[in-house]
């Protein structure tokens, strides 16, 4: 099974390894209920506050397969196509497209730099980026997206192992 202590680890600044995107407040009368998920910075539901459609106006924007950082450190992984609420930042990888091993292992590294921003000390769009987050590496001391997926997926099948019996 593999371990985390199996690679090295290096702290990296969020702005280096995520393109930082930012959500935009929209008045909630011109939302009308539909298919597209509303991410906001609640803590249950995976952040999601409601399903509506989409809006033609300029601050509105979609994105998909991202990651959702709330102003208080709330953090979840959209593999589908979401609305951000202001005050709801989303990271998507530079190089790389997000599988859903690789994603889930960020939330959790993700949520450990932001885990200490509060209402009284909220996370900005321009701390965002600063941040560092700790990541396992491969012999090039880039991080290793591999590893992650790999740990991840061992994570998982020895859970629904453990279910089965």
């Amino acid at each position: 099974m593999l371990k985390l202590t199996d690679r090295d680890w290096v702290l990296f600044k969020v702005g280096d390894v995520f393109t930082v995107y930012t959500g935009s407040l929209m008045a909630r009368d011109i939302l009308i209920t539909g298919k597209i998920p509303r991410v906001t910075v609640k803590e249950t539901n995976n952040g999601i506050d409601g399903y509506y459609r989409k809006v033609n106006d300029k601050n509105y924007r979609t994105l998909t397969n991202f990651i959702s950082v709330s102003f208080l450190g709330g953090v979840f992984y959209h593999p589908y196509t979401a609305s951000l609420d202001m005050k709801v930042h989303a990271l998507k990888m530079k190089d790389k497209e997000y599988s859903k091993g690789v994603a889930l292992f960020l939330v959790r590294a993700i949520r450990s730099c932001v885990s200490k921003f509060t209402y009284g000390d909220q996370l900005s769009s321009t701390d965002l980026p600063r941040q560092k987050i700790l990541l396992p590496v491969n012999r090039d001391n880039e991080p290793d997206w591999q590893f992650m997926e790999d740990y991840i997926n061992t994570r998982e099948q020895k859970l629904l192992n453990e279910y089965k019996t």
